[in-house]
């Protein structure tokens, strides 16, 4: 067991795993609220938009026909975006469980 240099008794734990782990499950919590907030803002920004232009190309319900391209784009973030929700998280799991 280690000494503290303050104590005359043996410290049960490590305190600079104490440290990690509390930093891992910060980061976690971070990235996640992070992701999350980027992802709506994105999306109500997005949405926005699209509303304004086919307002303005004189679909007055604020809808216009999606074409191929836009759908195979929509299609390309979905997956960007739920890698990263994925993989993220799993790091930092990853991080902690090693850091144990």
């Amino acid at each position: 067991m280690r000494r503290c240099p303050h104590q005359s008794s043996p410290v049960p734990f490590s305190l600079g795993g104490f440290a990690i782990d509390t930093l891992i499950l910060l980061a976690f919590g971070v990235a996640t609220i992070g992701i999350l907030a980027v992802a709506i803002y994105r999306m109500i920004s997005l949405r926005r938009r699209t509303r304004d232009e086919a307002r303005a190309a004189g679909y007055p319900s604020g809808e216009m026909p999606r074409t191929e391209e836009q759908k195979a784009r929509d299609g390309q973030t979905a997956k960007i975006w739920g890698c990263l929700v994925l993989l993220v998280p799993c790091v930092l799991v990853l991080l902690y469980v090693v850091s144990r």
